[in-house]
């Protein structure tokens, strides 16, 4: 019996301690079927991700490419999305400037109606400078980015549009053009909040403004929070309340709120309190300048 309950105990840690990081395939997407994207397949865009610093070049293969360029939202099996995403630093001897400082991962998404039929056709893959995956279970990873891009369900799924650098380009989906998926907000009393989100809230407070959108909620992901916070900024701003995005679990939240701090002098302090890996609330705060 002694035998049977030590071999149970050590594979239940096992199973436990799985470890998915060092793989050159996540999701059925290879990292050696697109290495060579930057070499290969024509820029896209380039984005600035402000909540992470990030820098993101975005690159099509041919079939992804002309349904982008033909303001297509049905994009046909087999086109390819691939992003660089790169640190950036200031230049220490041109402080005004922001530059890259070194590759911090790659993302690769797959047309592929039927093999990816839970997540609008599209299969995610992330993997590290070395093309390799990160510890982080593909299934969850997958969904949470499925959960993002159907904030642009109406561009396919698809937040890239295409840019040039030698020609002028007009964005194909504006919201004239097109009906626009937003992030939807409620307003709740801070009574009506899980504890360990209420111990959050600043005393000044009776209600918040609380994201309601089931989807983004029920698949998150440590990055999920960082992505949400410029959005919870807007809103607090034009709320002047708290703004909150939580898990359906409520155990990973985000909170912002606007203030008035001497070290900010005239301009509006926001506070961020974020949870981190083991859900435990992490507080930043930072001056907004206009």
């Amino acid at each position: 019996m002694n035998y049977i309950f030590l071999f149970l105990l050590i594979c239940g840690s096992l199973s436990a301690a799985e470890d998915f990081s060092g793989k050159q395939e996540m999701n059925g997407i290879s990292w050696m079927d697109f290495r060579q994207f930057p070499e290969k397949w024509e820029l896209v865009t380039i984005r600035f991700r402000k909540d992470t610093g990030e820098m993101r070049i975005t690159y099509a293969n041919p079939l992804a490419m002309q349904a982008l360029k033909e303001g297509k939202t049905d994009y046909p099996d087999g086109a390819v999305f691939a992003k660089t995403g790169i640190h950036t630093g200031v230049d220490p001897q041109f402080i005004s400037s922001v530059v890259p400082k070194g590759i911090r991962r790659y993302q690769i998404m797959v047309k592929d109606k039927k093999r990816y039929a839970g997540t609008h056709g599209w299969g995610y893959a992330l993997f590290d400078p070395e093309g390799k995956t990160f510890n982080e279970d593909p299934k969850i990873t997958q969904d949470a980015c499925y959960a993002c891009h159907t904030i642009v369900e109406n561009r396919g799924d698809v937040f890239s549009q295409h840019f040039s650098t030698t020609r002028y380009v007009k964005p194909i989906f504006t919201q004239e053009e097109k009906k626009v998926n937003t992030i939807t907000y409620v307003t709740k009393a801070v009574s009506a909040l899980p504890n360990n989100i209420r111990s959050q809230i600043p005393k000044w407070a009776k209600d918040v403004r609380w994201v309601e959108v089931e989807i983004l909620r029920k698949h998150v992901f440590q990055g999920t929070l960082d992505e949400m916070k410029p959005l919870l900024e807007h809103e607090s701003l034009r709320s002047k309340l708290p703004a909150i995005f939580a898990s359906k679990d409520e155990k990973r939240f985000v909170l912002i709120y606007p203030g008035k701090s001497e070290d900010c002098m005239e301009m509006t302090q926001m506070t961020s309190i974020s949870t981190d890996q083991e859900f435990k609330p992490v507080m930043n705060k930072f001056c907004l300048y206009d």
